[in-house]
């Protein structure tokens, strides 16, 4: 049976209470560079030359108001394969074995990897990706910019157009906004 190969553990997605008190912490205190924003809710940082190994998502006040301190506030971490068509062979892997998909297949606007987001039997969210955008002096010019999280393209740069299974229902409201486009 087909077994995927990751070559490196990826990124990190943490859910934070405070935007305004971690950022500055994972800038000053770990010493973190910002790649780019998603609105004023998600920040991605980098220590090296991937767009980013964190990215710090601000909790809804629901989530806030939930929070059990202590427990991880993970949203996913990730693995990098080779290539979209690696991603491709993992997701019919996964529909084989009967293991629940939650986004993807997709291509993110921020750091432009492809991604497949599938669940652990424990529920933890795992990401498979590839093609990151590289940021250094041998890659061309990155400025970070705050990409818009009402607009498509910011969470899948290809319209749902590889997805696997229904979007989240926040993806869903902008295709409901949109008129379903």
């Amino acid at each position: 049976m087909y077994r995927p190969k990751p070559d490196k553990l990826g990124h990190l997605v943490l859910k934070v209470r405070d935007m305004q008190v971690s950022l500055p912490f994972y800038q000053d205190v770990v010493g973190l560079e910002v790649s780019d924003w998603i609105d004023d809710r998600m920040v991605f940082l980098r220590c090296g030359q991937d767009h980013h190994d964190l990215a710090l998502l601000q909790m809804t006040p629901d989530e806030i108001a939930g929070h059990v301190p202590g427990k991880s506030p993970v949203e996913h971490f990730s693995y990098h394969v080779a290539d979209v068509a690696e991603i491709e062979a993992i997701a019919a892997m996964l529909v084989e074995r009967g293991v629940p998909i939650d986004r993807g297949i997709g291509k993110h606007g921020p750091g432009a990897n492809s991604f497949l987001v599938f669940r652990d039997p424990d529920g933890n969210n795992v990401e498979f990706y590839s093609d990151m955008i590289q940021v250094g002096p041998d890659f061309p010019a990155h400025d970070p910019q705050v990409w818009d999280g009402q607009e498509m393209a910011t969470f899948d740069r290809w319209a749902l157009d590889h997805f696997l299974v229904p979007p989240p229902a926040r993806i869903q409201k902008l295709l409901d906004r949109d008129g379903g486009e």
